[in-house]
């Protein structure tokens, strides 16, 4: 029923003979092609392992500043998960929460500066846990939202302790995105907990992850 279970990769691929083995990693990373990109769908895995190919730019891309606060210019969302993202806004205002689209999707060369800036900034170890490296990043997906709200503007951990920042932890998977970076998936992601990061991948698919337990990395190995 869903595309992406026909070529998701495990952690071990065989490449030419049954005993040629090839390990991705960081390193030396998965690069999906551009077919795979769309079968995979809402629920592509994308991260520092599993990568866009170069040069991507998703379909669907829909302007999101004439329909919802956003914090800057010229900021885009797939079409699908923007509609559903205008619907939590909607419904956070009538509980009293006024929510900012903080970030959206971003090209590839964007994405290039935050991480190279990042490293510069912090050093590459710190830096590689705040900022996917380029292609390695959701935003670039389209599926990616940053959220925060009018009295907390900083995307630190201390959203999370905030009234806004614990409804959208709460509520997000009725709108199809899940909380991407939990605090206790540190080790599973790579990535430090971000409570404003949020990834669209579907109504149905986010409930389902939402009970398990799991991040959407457990949750698709384990499919």
């Amino acid at each position: 029923m869903k595309h992406y279970l026909l070529f998701l990769l495990p952690l071990l691929a065989y490449t030419g003979s049954a005993k040629a083995q090839t390990v991705y990693s960081e390193k030396k990373p998965y690069i999906y092609t551009p077919q795979e990109v769309e079968q995979g769908g809402f629920m592509l895995l994308v991260n520092k392992v599993y990568r866009l190919p170069q040069g991507y730019v998703p379909r669907d891309l829909q302007y999101a500043n004439d329909r919802l606060l956003c914090a800057k210019e010229n900021t885009f969302l797939n079409a699908t998960a923007l509609d559903c993202l205008e619907q939590m806004f909607f419904d956070a205002k009538t509980s009293g929460i006024e929510l900012i689209f903080f970030d959206g999707w971003r090209e590839e060369a964007l994405q290039q500066r935050y991480y190279d800036n990042k490293i510069k900034e912090k050093g590459y170890n710190l830096a590689t846990t705040l900022v996917a490296p380029p292609r390695g990043s959701e935003h670039e997906l389209g599926l990616a939202a940053d959220i925060l709200s009018t009295v907390h503007q900083m995307r630190d951990g201390h959203f999370a302790l905030t009234s806004t920042g614990k409804w959208l932890i709460s509520n997000c998977w009725k709108y199809g995105f899940i909380l991407r970076y939990p605090q206790n998936k540190i080790e599973k992601t790579r990535f430090l907990f971000e409570p404003w990061h949020y990834r669209f991948v579907g109504v149905e698919e986010a409930k389902k992850i939402t009970q398990s337990g799991l991040c959407l990395d457990e949750y698709v190995e384990k499919r």
